[in-house]
C-alpha cells in the first residue's frame, strides 16, 4: 500500500510550486525531465522525495530514481533495510551502493 501524502503537506507543496513558477511541472513533463535523488533517509532528502512523489501523483512527472551510498563506516544494516522497505512502498527505483572505506589517522596517511 502506498502511503497518502497528507493534505496539509500538499498545500505547502503547492505554495512552493507557486513561488517557483507554476509552469515547472509542465516543462518537466514536456522535456521528459528525469530526477536522480541522492537519498540519505534524513529529513531533508525525505521531504524532497515526498515532494517528487507529490509531483508524480498530481502532475505525472517521471518517477525519480534514488541513489543511496552506504559508506560502511557505521553498522546500520537494520536502518538501511527499513529505509529500503519504506521506499519500496512508493515503488521507487533505488540504486543501493555499498562501499567500504579505510580511514587512517592523518599521521598514518598513505601517500
Amino acid at each position: 500500500m502506498i502511503p497518502k501524502i497528507p493534505d496539509s503537506v500538499s498545500i505547502h507543496f503547492e505554495s512552493m510550486l507557486k513561488r517557483m513558477g507554476n509552469q515547472l511541472p509542465n516543462e518537466w513533463i514536456k522535456n521528459k525531465t528525469k530526477f536522480l535523488l541522492s537519498y540519505s533517509g534524513g529529513k531533508d532528502s525525505s521531504l524532497l522525495l515526498l515532494f517528487l512523489k507529490y509531483l508524480q501523483d498530481k502532475y505525472q512527472i517521471q518517477p525519480p530514481h534514488l541513489f543511496y551510498l552506504s559508506h560502511g563506516i557505521r553498522e546500520i544494516q537494520n536502518e538501511e533495510k527499513e529505509m529500503e522497505t519504506y521506499l519500496e512502498q512508493y515503488g521507487f527505483n533505488l540504486f543501493f551502493v555499498k562501499k567500504k572505506f579505510q580511514i587512517y589517522p592523518s599521521n598514518l596517511r598513505k601517500d
